[in-house]
């Protein structure tokens, strides 16, 4: 039982940590998605498009891509490890 909490714990920081790093590489989400995208979609969760709506809209899309590629790389880092630990 304590050995199964502490696996899904140590998985939990694992994901958090690959989280932590895609978040810090990525840099401002200014950079890379363009305020057109942003304010269509500021505008379609909240009806209008102001500065605090725009923010928010960076906000989640950034967020989407950050959980997007942590759970490729979580996903394919615990296949190595599996395909590791069967050999």
């Amino acid at each position: 039982m304590a050995q199964t909490l502490a696996r899904r714990a140590a998985k939990c920081i694992l994901f958090l940590l690959i989280m932590l790093v895609v978040g810090r590489s990525l840099g401002g989400a200014e950079t890379y998605i363009s305020q057109y995208f942003a304010r269509k979609v500021a505008v379609f969760i909240s009806g209008a498009s102001n500065i605090e709506t725009l923010y928010d809209a960076y906000f989640y899309i950034d967020f989407v891509i950050v959980v997007s590629i942590t759970t490729a790389v979580y996903l394919i880092t615990m296949k190595l490890i599996n395909k590791i630990r069967s050999k």
